[in-house]
């Protein structure tokens, strides 16, 4: 049986390869900002509450290739990833007021774009074991593109992992791609899922010994 690798740095996992690649987070011709950090987000949460739409228009260009990673990452190709990115922000831009802390914006835009896709997933395999999923939508999920930068046995193994990863429930699996895709802290999952860290733990486990002698994990992992 062939083994894939799960590895923090491409080109030895290609399913990272293809996580991390421009062409498949956001159009790389996209004028799209990188995170501007905690005060300035706070800033904008602030203006955005009193109703000013150019500080919404901020937050979202500030976040946008972030959350479009976490979505990815946790959804593999999939062709429904750009709605859910969508759906996110509308979500964290009517929430808005019951943002306690503006500065936290971030951590819980990315919370809000963890439980998206835990519920999205939730519900498909739910879907697929009372056989209502449509086989043309299993076909195009398998032919949703990955990365142009990828060779078409590098988009294979990606495909083959996540298909790997579909089998599994959605709270472990996503708990096991923050760990071993994100690279997040234990602590860090937990945070992000609302699971406590014991149960991250488990649930990551659960995952590694389902996929074990089919996906090969890095060793290197940023430590708990």
């Amino acid at each position: 049986m062939k083994r894939h690798r799960l590895s923090g740095e491409p080109p030895v996992f290609h399913l990272v390869t293809a996580a991390r690649a421009p062409e498949w987070e956001v159009d790389a011709d996209a004028d799209v900002a990188e995170d501007d950090g905690p005060a300035l987000d706070g800033a904008r949460v602030t203006l955005a509450l009193r109703g000013d739409r150019g500080a919404l228009e901020g937050l979202f260009r500030s976040h946008l290739r972030r959350v479009h990673r976490r979505v990815c990452r946790l959804m593999g190709p999939h062709p429904e990833v750009d709605d859910i990115v969508q759906d996110c922000f509308l979500t964290a831009f009517e929430s808005l007021a019951k943002l306690s802390e503006p500065r936290a914006f971030s951590g819980w835009l990315m919370r809000i774009a963890t439980f998206k896709v835990h519920r999205r997933l939730r519900r498909a395999r739910m879907l697929r074991r009372l056989g209502f999923v449509p086989a043309s939508d299993a076909l195009a999920a398998s032919h949703a593109a990955i990365s142009p930068l990828l060779s078409p046995a590098q988009s294979a193994e990606a495909r083959a992992v996540y298909a790997l990863l579909d089998r599994q429930p959605a709270d472990a699996r996503v708990a096991f791609l923050l760990r071993h895709l994100e690279g997040l802290t234990v602590p860090e999952v937990a945070r992000q899922t609302g699971l406590s860290e014991r149960t991250v733990k488990r649930k990551v486990a659960m995952v590694a010994t389902a996929l074990a002698g089919t996906v090969e994990l890095d060793s290197g992992v940023v430590p708990s």
